[in-house]
C-alpha cells in the first residue's frame, strides 16, 4: 500500500479517541499535545481520563463505541482492546468521510501514525506503510544520535532570518540565497555538532551582510 505523507495541524479541531488498547494513553497524549479537541470513548477511566475531563482538557464518554459516533469528526483514532469492531467503525468513517487511524490494524485504517522524532520545529516523520512498525522505531533511535538539539536550534535561527530574505525581490535569487545559506549551516554542523551552530550562524550573517 502506498501511503501519501502529510502533517496535520489538528489545532482546536473535534478528535475522537476510541481507547481501551495498551497504547492508547500514548495517542492521548499525542493528540493533546497537537491541542486537538478530543473525545475520548472508553468504559473504563485510564489514564486520568476523568481528571482530564474534570480540567476541560478532554470530554470523557464512559462507554465502547456504537454506530453514529464519529459524527462531526475531523480525525478518529480507534485503539479499543477488541478490535473486531474495526470493521464497523471503518464503515462509519467511510460513509461519514473522516480519516481513520485504526492502530495496529492497517487493513482497516485509512491513516496511520508515524514514528516522529521532533526537534523542536524541526518534524521527521518515519514509516513503513504498517509493516514493520519496530523498524521505524530503530530507525528513529538511529536518528535521534544524528539530529541533535542544535538541529531544533537551527531551525529556529533559520525562521527568523525569513523576513530578512523575503527582502530579496527576485524568487530565484531567494531560494539560491536560503540553499546557500543551509549549506553553509550544515557544514558547520557536521564538523562540530556543539560548537558549529555558533560558527554556522556567524557565516550567515557575513553572507547576509553582502545581500
Amino acid at each position: 500500500m502506498t501511503y501519501f505523507p502529510l502533517m496535520l495541524d489538528l489545532r482546536n479541531r473535534p478528535v475522537l479517541l476510541i481507547a481501551g488498547g495498551p497504547e492508547a494513553g500514548a495517542k492521548l497524549h499525542a493528540l493533546l499535545e497537537a491541542q486537538a479537541q478530543v473525545t475520548v470513548l472508553a468504559p473504563e477511566d485510564h489514564w486520568n481520563l476523568a481528571g482530564l475531563a474534570r480540567e476541560g482538557r478532554i470530554r470523557w464518554i464512559p462507554r465502547s463505541y456504537q454506530e453514529g459516533d464519529l459524527e462531526g469528526f475531523y480525525l478518529v483514532v480507534s485503539h479499543p482492546k477488541d478490535k473486531s469492531i474495526h470493521p464497523r467503525v471503518k464503515a462509519e468513517a467511510e460513509r461519514r468521510r473522516v480519516f481513520l487511524v485504526a492502530v495496529d490494524d492497517p487493513e482497516n485504517a485509512s491513516a496511520i501514525f508515524p514514528a516522529v522524532l521532533r526537534r523542536g520545529e524541526l518534524v521527521v516523520a518515519l514509516s513503513t506503510s504498517g509493516a514493520a512498525p519496530a523498524l521505524t522505531v530503530r530507525l528513529k533511535e538511529r536518528l535521534l544520535q544524528v539530529l541533535g538539539p542544535e538541529y531544533g536550534e537551527l531551525v529556529a535561527y533559520l525562521r527568523s532570518l525569513r523576513p530578512r530574505i523575503a527582502g530579496v525581490p527576485d524568487y530565484a535569487e531567494r531560494k539560491q540565497l536560503w540553499y546557500r545559506l543551509v549549506d553553509l549551516a550544515l557544514e558547520e554542523l557536521d564538523l562540530d555538532p556543539e560548537a558549529g551552530l555558533a560558527r554556522a550562524k556567524e557565516k550567515v550573517e557575513e553572507v547576509l551582510a553582502e545581500v
